[in-house]
């Protein structure tokens, strides 16, 4: 365990977010306040991270552009 992060020290973490961003989502990263200090535990701010991101599907890129191309079928009107 390395300890707990402060503000600068969890926004490093988070990957050199802004301050002004870790002002605006601090409601959302959990965090704890002791006195007029707040800290952050890398452990739960990592979970953070895994339950929030977003999950990207791997996409068949040839069976888009070939359903896309396909020419289209043309109806006969009767």
């Amino acid at each position: 365990m390395i300890g707990f992060l402060d503000f600068n020290g969890m926004l490093a973490f988070l990957g050199g977010k802004s301050r002004a961003w870790g002002r605006l989502h601090i409601a959302e990263i959990p965090h704890l306040k002791l006195y007029d200090r707040l800290l952050f535990d890398p452990a739960e701010l990592r979970a953070w991270v895994t339950a929030t991101a977003e999950r990207h599907v791997p996409v068949d890129v040839d069976g888009v552009v070939a359903a896309v191309m396909q020419p289209k079928k043309k109806g006969r009107a009767a």
